[in-house]
């Protein structure tokens, strides 16, 4: 399994300008190697090696050799998904290997346009730090420079396991477990209110310096968004471990494609990223070992968890659930995480032996 590690690094303000240079050679060589790429079509990186490569070493003179070839993996990989447009680049970014990036836990030794610099480093998680490190990518935000690089953990054996912890994803409670604890989307949606109204405001002016704002609020944003799914998904994960359960989850693949909302909760229902509160989970749960299972999602919410009786008139309100066929009340979406665990259990694998 990958994992993406953040490092931070303290530069002196004459190794800053250093790496600014740096970055701003990468993302121009990236943008020669993305027009030559999008004017022939040549969109594989062995192609694009062959018929760029000296030309980019005899345009960019003293820029490092081995930067070219991981400027012509970038522009491929951007062209992976669509190649009726040419690709632009524009952000300080630059991509790292072995060859060009070495450290300890103390210091980084990194290659810049001025020559091989070395300086401090500051790392948060050593545990990770002492694993094996792939590519790493050198960018710049909030005015401090990090690298990014991939670990590669150790697989770790998943558990057997015969109970199973259901989680109800949704939008008043961001996720309701079969256990009944809630963790509740109201100061989560005070904070989407917020951000909202400010954007508004912001675009109302429609000046260069609002507009810029807006992108802030929206990074502001997104990163609060994460936050709080890396919280639930732990502590989720954590209880899972705990009791030696596995994780069941809906397939909630398209589901703003299949579902409507009306036009007053359509802001609401898509600012929360459901898709990445369930990454967090799977790779949370996969680095101890959990096994997480996903179920249909079709009438989690409209099945008694008592009885089994499905109807569209059990769900009485957004909270409220009682089965019109047995009397059975609870919690609507602790009823629902109910179903999925139940789920999960009977959701066996079939496995096929050869005779």
């Amino acid at each position: 399994m990958n994992k993406v590690l953040s490092i931070k690094l303290l530069p002196t303000v004459e190794q800053s300008e250093s790496l600014k240079k740096t970055t701003d050679l990468f993302i121009a060589v990236c943008n020669f190697l993305s027009e030559q790429a999008f004017e022939h079509q040549k969109f594989n990186k062995v192609v694009l090696h062959r018929q760029c490569y000296y030309q980019c070493r005899e345009k960019f003179q003293n820029f490092s050799s081995q930067l070219i070839v991981r400027a012509i993996g970038v522009v491929c990989d951007s062209y992976r998904k669509r190649q009726d447009k040419q690709t632009s680049f524009s952000s300080s970014m630059a991509v790292y290997d072995a060859r060009i990036l070495s450290w300890t836990d103390k210091e980084a030794s990194i290659w810049t346009v001025d020559g091989r610099l070395k300086m401090p480093i500051q790392v948060w998680n050593q545990d990770l730090f002492k694993l094996p490190k792939g590519e790493s990518d050198l960018i710049f935000r909030n005015n401090m420079w990090f690298l990014q690089t991939t670990v590669y953990l150790p697989d770790v054996p998943k558990q057997d396991s015969s109970k199973w912890l259901g989680i109800d994803l949704g939008v008043t409670n961001l996720a309701v477990t079969s256990e009944g604890t809630v963790y509740s989307g109201e100061n989560i949606e005070k904070a989407r209110v917020r951000f909202a109204g400010h954007r508004k405001r912001l675009q109302k002016r429609n000046t260069p310096s609002a507009r810029r704002k807006v992108r802030k609020v929206g990074h502001k944003e997104s990163r609060f968004r994460k936050d709080i799914n890396h919280q639930i998904s732990k502590a989720i994960v954590c209880r899972a471990e705990g009791t030696s359960m596995g994780i069941a989850l809906e397939k909630l693949t398209h589901i703003n494609r299949r579902t409507t909302v009306r036009k007053e909760q359509r802001n609401r229902r898509l600012s929360w990223s459901f898709g990445q509160l369930r990454t967090f989970i799977e790779y949370k749960a996969s680095e101890k070992g959990i096994p997480v299972r996903l179920v249909s999602a079709k009438n989690t919410s409209r099945g008694c968890s008592f009885c089994g009786h499905i109807a569209k008139e059990n769900r009485k309100s957004q909270a409220d659930f009682v089965c019109v066929k047995c009397g059975f009340s609870l919690n609507a979406d602790w009823n629902a995480a109910l179903n999925i665990s139940s789920r999960a259990a009977v959701n066996q694998p079939i496995v096929c032996l050869n005779q």
